[in-house]
């Protein structure tokens, strides 16, 4: 089944449905009470790593749809989509920090709160709130898209198609996040004249969206400063490490599952921009 393109299609098809209906709930664009379009859209939907990841994910899956297409209609009835490895590693990286995080961590994204806790900075486990079950808003972005793109990715991606350096670029779309909405916050605070200013125009929870970039964690003492850059770097070191071990684990001739971390994949089947920038310089080369 791994590599069968009639399941892949329908697979990544569905996929892509619900990510775009999960983004437009997520986002606010359509109303879940009444099933019509809602005008109150959310704004600050780009300060919500959920639906970075969800858009990443959209990517990923049209691109990998269209090579599945592609070899549907040459012919093919059994074939992997082995073009944007690099992007379909940060995506599931970033997919299952987005599950981990608003399963056991996330109480709120911007004013958006899965408890009746009125302090910024209160974190909770989502799975213990019913918010986080009965809210489309949460339950799509936090459980159902993380846990199908992640099945995707187990089932259909190839083996051994994965550069040792991918565990480290993995990390590169979550600390841009990071880094993006700390200083759209500061960008914020500025204009709006400091955080007591924000706070009485209701827009403190927009600012800093998350509950480690309150003030009563990140500001109150210095060691807050490094220990949550820590946890989430530390974090996202393991996760990237576990979704390359899982791209190079393979079953072998015997039945049993093996893991193989050393073996280099051949740099002619991948199809990834360090490939691109690799022939790019070989050509250089060959052209002095």
């Amino acid at each position: 089944m791994k590599n069968n393109l009639t399941a892949q299609i329908i697979y990544r098809s569905a996929y892509i449905v619900a990510a775009c209906f999960g983004l437009l709930v997520s986002i606010g664009f359509w109303s879940i009470g009444t099933g019509e379009a809602n005008p109150n859209v959310n704004p600050f939907f780009f300060t919500d790593f959920f639906n970075w990841a969800i858009v990443m994910s959209l990517v990923a899956t049209i691109g990998a749809l269209r090579d599945n297409i592609a070899s549907a209609r040459g012919g093919e009835t059994h074939a992997y989509s082995e073009r944007y490895p690099l992007l379909k590693f940060c995506t599931m990286s970033s997919m299952l920090f987005a599950f981990l995080l608003g399963a056991f961590f996330v109480d709120r994204v911007g004013a958006h709160r899965l408890t009746d806790s009125d302090s910024f900075g209160a974190f909770f486990p989502g799975i213990a709130t019913p918010g986080y079950w009965l809210d489309l808003s949460a339950f799509l972005p936090r459980f159902v898209l993380p846990l199908a793109y992640m099945i995707m990715f187990a089932l259909f991606e190839p083996r051994m198609k994965s550069r040792s350096i991918y565990s480290t670029l993995g990390i590169v779309p979550p600390t841009i996040f990071y880094f993006f909405d700390l200083f759209y916050g500061m960008i914020m605070s500025a204009v709006y004249g400091g955080a007591d200013k924000l706070v009485e125009a209701g827009m403190y929870g927009i600012a800093y969206p998350y509950f480690f970039q309150d003030s009563a964690y990140t500001f109150t003492g210095w060691w807050w400063i490094i220990l949550w850059p820590t946890i989430f770097g530390v974090s996202l070191v393991i996760l990237n490490n576990a979704v390359f071990f899982l791209t190079r684990t393979y079953r072998g001739d015997d039945g049993k599952l093996k893991l193989d971390r050393k073996t280099k994949p051949a740099e002619e089947e991948l199809h990834d921009c360090i490939h691109a920038v690799k022939i790019r310089r070989a050509a250089k080369k060959a052209a002095k």
